[in-house]
């Protein structure tokens, strides 16, 4: 069965849809647990409070206030206890305020009495005062009604249900880090996969140029032979020529295609004059290129750049072959400029025409392996020339300016040593 054209699109549309379907279960389902936790976390504080008022009325009795530590010991969640009149009386370290510990009980005792829920005069005691009013926004005290004392228990979520809220974010964040590891993993499978098509087809497109090119340069020769025994025409002579020329130029197109999937050697070299001669190519096959556009060039003085000629030649021609046929036949203007920038160290060339210009949306895939606006094309041109320039060259390639009807600007920048 066949796979639709839009497969890539529905896959992520398939994985972000999936990834938000479950990190939204999750949510719900942790909610569900912690509210489910907060409400027996609730039930239990109120038991406690019962248990407490029990035995509240026996504070002479010694087992009964150690059984009261014990209790509120072992109370989960952070608590406050008051007084009939709201002074706090008693509170746990988990609200995070210190208990009053000045060594002389009767002093302490006496500073809690003192102290007026309606008007507070005791900064640490109003702090813990404004804790129970917290508490009790979230959950309702549970009071603790002996005959002797009345009391209330304000009381916050338990630790487990802190660390439950807490623990939902961190596996949401998990989970996002793993997708998205994931998707950089498949990109990259994927970028590795396409760059070894094109390298296969880089290298076996060098070898089946390799033996017809061999064999037309050795009948040329034949040719030229017959020719100076025949006393051949100028122009004929000069036909054979041009042919020799283009054979030579097929042979060193099937040289840039062998040096796609290996290491090339860079050497130091000047970029005006390879722009220079790759001007004058195209110049030199204006008439039988039917070019009306003008190619003009423009460089300051450059330090040299480690280079390939015979890549950086090719991304030239690419640029040019691209250039003219956004100028569409018309008779408009290719500039190059070549210029250093000293504060990045880079020299840099400018690639401006005059041409159709592109839409944002074909800016954005311009350098795409196969994309291409043109009716016959393979979308090549400048997925290659990005990975010459890039990743041999160790330089950049963007479209700096580009508006439909207006032309268009790329920006090459090669580093210098």
């Amino acid at each position: 069965m066949r796979a639709p054209r839009n497969f890539p699109f529905l896959l992520k549309v398939y994985i972000i849809a999936g990834s938000v379907i479950v990190v939204a279960f999750a949510l719900v389902y942790n909610n569900g647990i912690i509210k489910k936790m907060s409400a027996q976390s609730a039930r239990t504080t109120r038991q406690y409070a019962r248990f407490i008022a029990l035995e509240i009325d026996r504070v002479d009795d010694k087992s009964s206030i150690e059984f009261i530590r014990e209790a509120l010991r072992d109370l989960n969640a952070p608590f406050i206890i008051t007084d009939e009149a709201g002074r706090p009386m008693l509170w746990s370290p988990q609200i995070g305020i210190p208990p009053l510990n000045s060594g002389d009980e009767g002093a302490d005792m006496g500073r809690l009495m003192k102290f007026d829920p309606a008007s507070p005069n005791d900064p640490l005691l109003e702090r813990v005062l404004r804790k129970a009013q917290a508490f009790d926004r979230v959950n309702e005290p549970a009071p603790i009604e002996g005959e002797r004392f009345k009391a209330l228990l304000h009381f916050g979520p338990s630790s487990l249900s802190r660390e439950l809220a807490v623990a939902q974010y961190v596996q949401i964040g998990v989970f996002v880090i793993f997708v998205l590891f994931g998707f950089l993993g498949f990109r990259a499978v994927k970028s590795g996969e396409q760059r070894s098509i094109w390298v296969g087809m880089a290298k076996e497109t060098a070898h089946q140029l390799g033996t017809p090119l061999s064999s037309i340069m050795g009948w040329i020769a034949m040719i030229r032979e017959e020719l100076a025994a025949a006393r051949a025409s100028d122009k004929l002579a000069m036909a054979i020529d041009e042919v020799e020329t283009d054979v030579e130029r097929l042979s060193k197109i099937s040289a840039r295609f062998s040096k796609i999937g290996s290491a090339p050697k860079l050497e130091l070299q000047e970029l005006a004059p390879i722009v220079d001669e790759t001007v004058r190519y195209f110049e030199r096959r204006r008439p039988s290129l039917k070019i009306n556009s003008t190619i003009t060039t423009e460089s300051d003085e450059l330090p040299l750049v480690r280079c390939s000629k015979e890549l950086i030649g090719w991304v030239l021609e690419n640029m040019i072959k691209n250039a003219l046929d956004a100028i569409a036949g018309d008779e408009g203007k290719i500039h190059i400029q070549c210029r250093m920038n000293e504060k990045d160290r880079r020299v840099e060339i400018l690639f401006s025409d005059s041409g159709r210009g592109m839409t944002p949306g074909v800016r954005k895939r311009v350098f795409s392996p196969g994309f291409t606006t043109k009716s016959r094309g393979w979308g090549l041109g400048l997925s290659l020339t990005k990975r010459i320039v890039e990743d041999i060259h160790g330089g950049s390639i963007r479209v700096l300016e580009s508006q439909p009807g207006r032309g268009t600007t790329f920006l090459l920048t090669f580093p210098v040593d």
